[in-house]
């Protein structure tokens, strides 16, 4: 091992893993499957790290499994230091080190089956170092790319153009196929390179689907020639899926041709998928005196070709001597008991008969005798992994059901109560696969769960769409983003990214985010900015802090809500239908909170982060004083710092309550605005949209934002999470920096005004060239400026008086106005105190027919009142309106007491 290598792997394993350096190991790493600390591995070689608790883990794990980026970078860390820029390598020495280190193979025994070269892909504009293998007399040619072949996509490896590879092999140079009673057929080139260190024979198809025919004719006329008996082929495909559907039908095919044929498969366990090549390096091909160790990957392969059920219990039984087990063959589940009076009687009669069998032939034929197979489902159900609500304290088996027809599997949960009995589990299993019927007992559902379930995967869940925190990654319903990178459900519905396991729980908020780059097209922004100027901008800049907000709030500790406000007919649906289509969810606007219980709102809430969540209003045009359900817009308050809008009790005996965070963003449209608290007020963020520049322009943008497809634009929620760090950097730095420039303006006092408007314009830089470049400086400069005065206004919003308070205020000047006498004022014309009693104020607004608030709201919000400031709300006063009437009675009058204006 390089010494550099060397370094850097004991570097990481003990920042990373814990690592302790003692003696000649590395000891108390944390394993990275059992979480222990319990690990080790050689300092000379440090390849495998294996966890030492045999019994209860005993994982093994290769360096390269683990620190995948330490091996990508081959010409930056083996080529020659004194290279210039753009000058290629000469000489193999990166080849060379990738096919030692990267490999694990012996150059002694590979030099000169390769060449070094140098790809360029002009569509991305970037190049790698490669390993090229000739693979024909044609001078065709196979080759891998060795420098950070994630740039490339799935292109890692691939042919020259008009290469001939049907029905054809690779051969490793120095192969002998005339002599040999084995030859395995292997998918890739390094598979078949690995095996031959191993000393068995081998050869490449170059693809699991490549029959190669020609290849086998050849080797039949060359055996032939020599006087050899043709070979006995082991089909050796990968253990995926496609791999073994293929060794089945390949298999077949070589019987009904006339050769003999095995099979040989590596289990694929865990996320990471093994070939031949990942059996070499972990040591698994050979034993301490280098002989094949391909025992066990035979016996696997066996299984894979058996003809029949019984074929393959059979095969079972006599590697595991287990007189009773469940089995799967076709799709179908099996349950093999073996008799074994029957089966004793049946194997003295074979030996006594006259019929020439081998030992295998006859204990084949003694367990036919016995009948031992039974079906015990029509289907193939398969527990995939755990799955674990914390909060509800619920828990599911998450299992994958397959057909022996051509029907999709199904996959769905079963709940421990669903597992507990044949007939729970038959029910269940009626409920989620069409036509499944389970009909084995109680006793041989227990031996297939301990078969399936032991030691069964856990994954990790979230119960809403979005960003988790906890896996600092964007778990979406069909990819997630983590750390800039795209990752996509595996076969079994979650997602595996790096250590983690991840699946959401959610299924509420659909989205469908298109995840091929190459649809997406940015000329919607330019549309947008176009139809709606610089408040459409405005919105855009919130729509992408919002795929942001829990990241904002962790550094700014708040995120501001927006509210977009206009008249019926301004475009505000049009403009939120379109930012909706930008993250994949069609045909939505928002919920109306009003209409919705204290529950449902909770929820709404809850089930998305660094997503929007939409309040629409409806009636906001009704006259005061109308019954209708409002919306108390205080109870949004605690979301604008990221903390819960709801709590509720757990139904668990105790004292625990459940309060989900709020992770998401909050825009409001109506076409009133929001009637609120100052609190509420401060942390709100005012566009106002009107139909005052509409125009045919503006009507065909408005039109042509409604037409672009949703495939076309919904890449922008990968465009955003994927440029993470450049956005993050933005608003980290340009935030404080225009929250302080605002502060300094005279028109603007709160703080908090001025901390929302700065981070909306340091969203604002992040639409342009240093961010998503999605907009130029001109339409950027227009957005920032109407800012400012956004900010201004918020400002004087929140020192006005809350408009019921400006109602009452207006009846008061009207009725006290209309003659020269005092009518509501209970002090009189000549103090500096207003004295106000409700119940006057109500019956006189009544005689004027004057519409009013109710009293009960105007009680709430007159202590608010800021034109006359509000002093207290019961004192006692001597009426000179009661005065003046000359009545019997009382002058003492209880009032409310504001200031006059100065």
């Amino acid at each position: 091992m390089q010494d550099q290598l060397r370094a850097d792997i004991l570097r990481r394993l003990q920042s990373d893993f814990d690592g302790v350096e003692r003696g000649s190991f590395l000891r108390r790493l944390r394993c990275p499957s059992c979480g222990k600390r319990e690990a080790f591995v050689g300092t000379e070689t440090p390849w495998m790290v294996k966890c030492g608790r045999e019994s209860k883990c005993g994982e093994q794990h290769h360096v390269k499994e683990l620190f995948p980026d330490l091996f990508d970078s081959w010409t930056e860390r083996y080529g020659r230091k004194d290279r210039k820029a753009g000058e290629k390598e000469t000489g193999t020495e990166v080849a060379d080190a990738y096919m030692v280190h990267g490999r694990g193979f012996d150059l002694t025994k590979v030099r000169g089956w390769y060449t070094q070269e140098q790809y360029w892909d002009r569509d991305r504009n970037i190049g790698s170092a490669t390993v090229r293998f000739k693979i024909n007399d044609r001078g065709d040619y196979w080759e891998r790319l060795i420098d950070k072949p994630h740039r490339f996509g799935k292109k890692k490896a691939h042919f020259n153009y008009g290469s001939k590879t049907k029905g054809l092999a690779w051969v490793p140079p120095g192969l002998d196929l005339a002599q040999g009673k084995e030859l395995w057929i292997v998918e890739g080139i390094f598979d078949a390179t690995a095996l031959y260190h191993a000393g068995i024979a081998a050869v490449a198809a170059f693809s699991c689907n490549n029959y190669p025919d020609t290849f086998l004719a050849e080797l039949q006329k060359a055996r032939e020639e020599a006087g050899e008996e043709l070979p006995r082929l082991i089909w050796a495909m990968d253990g995926d899926e496609a791999g073994v559907r293929y060794i089945r039908k390949f298999a077949n095919i070589a019987r009904s041709q006339g050769w003999k044929v095995g099979a040989a498969v590596i289990p694929q366990e865990g996320k990471h998928k093994r070939d031949w090549n990942d059996a070499w390096q972990r040591g698994e091909l050979i034993n301490e005196d280098g002989e094949p160790t391909t025992k066990e990957f035979l016996y696997q392969g066996d299984l894979v070709i058996a003809r029949s059920a019984q074929e393959k219990a059979n095969r079972i039984y006599s590697h595991t001597g287990r007189n009773e087990f469940p089995f799967g063959f076709n799709n179908r589940l099996f349950w093999f008991k073996l008799n074994m009076e029957e089966f004793h009687k049946a194997m003295r009669d074979l030996e006594d008969s006259d019929e020439p069998l081998t030992d295998r032939q006859m204990v084949d034929r003694a367990l036919e005798q016995c009948n031992a197979v039974v079906e015990i489902a029509n289907c193939y159900p398969t527990a995939l992994y755990y799955l674990a609500n914390k909060v509800t304290d619920e828990s599911w088996y998450y299992y994958r059901v397959d057909f022996p027809h051509d029907g999709r599997p199904v996959k769905n949960t079963f709940s421990g109560g669903q597992l507990a009995s044949a007939s729970e589990f038959k029910k269940r299993l009626l409920g989620i696969a069409p036509g499944a019927v389970w009909t084995g007992s109680s006793q041989q559902l227990d031996r297939l769960l301990k078969q399936q379930i032991s030691g069964i995967k856990t994954v990790e869940t979230i119960d809403f769409i979005g960003y988790s925190k906890e896996h600092e990654t964007w778990v979406f319903p069909e990819l997630a983003v983590h750390a800039g990178q795209i990752h996509e459900l595996n076969n079994e519905d979650y997602y595996d990214i790096g250590r983690m396991s991840v699946k959401t729980l959610s299924e509420s908020v659909s989205l469908s985010i298109n995840k091929d780059r190459g649809d997406y097209q940015r000329g919607w922004a330019r549309d947008l900015a176009e139809c709606f100027g610089p408040k459409g901008v405005i919105a855009l800049a919130y729509w992408l802090g919002s795929l942001f907000a829990e990241q904002i709030r962790k550094e700014h500790k708040s995120f501001p809500f927006i509210e977009i406000v206009g008249e019926a007919g301004s475009g505000k649906s049009t403009l939120i239908e379109f930012l909706w289509k930008l993250v994949g969810r069609q045909d939505y606007e928002g919920f109306d909170p009003s209409k919705a219980t204290l529950a449902a709102r909770a929820r709404n809430f809850a089930q998305v982060s660094n997503l929007p969540v939409v309040l629409i209003e409806s009636d906001r045009d009704q006259e005061a004083g109308a019954k209708q359900k409002q919306f108390d817009w205080d109870e949004l308050k605690t979301a604008y710092n990221g903390r819960s809008v709801r709590s509720r009790g757990q139904k668990n005996g105790g004292n625990d309550t459940y309060e989900p965070p709020f992770r998401g963003a909050i825009v409001i449209s109506q076409n009133a605005q929001v009637n609120a608290s100052d609190a509420v007020l401060q942390r709100i963020v005012h566009v106002s949209v009107t139909r005052e520049n509409h125009n045919e322009t503006t009507k065909a943008l408005a039109e042509k934002l409604e037409r672009w497809p949703m495939n076309q634009v919904s890449g922008f929620a990968l465009h955003a999470t994927t440029s993470e760090s450049q956005i993050m950097r933005l608003v980290c730095e340009r935030a404080p920096q225009y929250e302080k420039a605002l502060a300094e303006l005279p028109e603007i006092r709160i703080h908090r005004i001025a901390k929302n408007h700065g981070q909306m314009t340091a969203l604002i830089d992040c639409l342009g060239p240093e961010g998503l470049n999605l907009l130029p400086e001109s339409y950027l400069e227009p957005a920032r400026e109407m800012i400012i005065d956004m900010a201004k206004e918020r400002q004087t919003s929140v020192n006005a008086d809350h408009p019921m308070v400006q109602e009452f205020w207006e009846a008061y000047d009207f009725i006290e106005g209309l003659n020269g006498t005092p009518t509501l004022n209970h002090y009189g014309e000549h103090e500096k105190m207003i004295a106000v009693n409700l119940k006057h104020f109500e019956q006189v607004c009544a005689e004027a027919k004057l519409r009013i608030p109710p009293i009960s709201e105007l009680k709430r919000h007159l202590k608010t009142s800021r034109s006359r400031k509000f002093v207290e709300s019961s004192r006692t006063v001597r009426s000179v309106i009661r005065e003046s009437l000359n009545s019997f009675a009382s002058t003492s009058v209880r009032c409310w007491i504001f200031e006059k204006e100065v």
